[in-house]
């Protein structure tokens, strides 16, 4: 295995175990969980393969599940998020930019991969919420988490992002 392979293997992991043992364990005043794990689909390179990334996430979101004991919920949102990521990254990435890169404050400036990172994150958050209460009945309760998930993993996602001193480039 080539050192950016073992890199983005290591992301992985460390991410599951930070996901489980400490941030599916915070729940900020009551309605803030943040969802940090979403940052190695985020961080995937643009030219990978769609089909790798749906089963990358896939994988992620199951992993999650299996600890979590969430049957399928985290699988099931991570495989929108992991379809979806494609049509974001041209919707925002600038077209001259488009080409092989992984999206990053670096490659993307640091407005244009909040606005990517922030959209996914939303996207992740509202479905998960949604299919987890499985009802309508308390709407104001339902978008306080959403929105309080959406900052907490937004502002999580960022400052690790500003820590990341560009492992990932090609």
């Amino acid at each position: 295995m080539n050192k950016v392979a073992i890199q983005r293997l290591l992301l992985f992991i460390l991410l599951v175990l930070l996901q489980v043992w400490l941030f599916n364990n915070i729940h900020l005043f009551g309605v803030a969980t943040p969802f940090v794990y979403l940052y190695f689909t985020l961080k995937l390179p643009v030219k990978m393969n769609r089909n790798v990334v749906l089963m990358l996430s896939a994988l992620m979101g199951l992993i999650i599940d299996l600890f979590g004991s969430t049957l399928g919920l985290n699988m099931s949102v991570m495989i929108i998020v992991g379809f979806l990521r494609f049509y974001l990254l041209k919707l925002f990435a600038p077209r001259d930019v488009f080409e092989d890169y992984v999206p990053s404050f670096e490659t993307l400036g640091n407005f244009m991969f909040v606005r990517y990172a922030g959209t996914m994150i939303l996207i992740h958050a509202t479905v998960l919420h949604l299919m987890e209460s499985f009802t309508l009945f308390d709407p104001i309760k339902l978008s306080l988490r959403i929105l309080g998930s959406f900052v907490l993993t937004v502002l999580l996602v960022s400052a690790i992002e500003s820590i990341n001193i560009g492992e990932f480039k090609k």
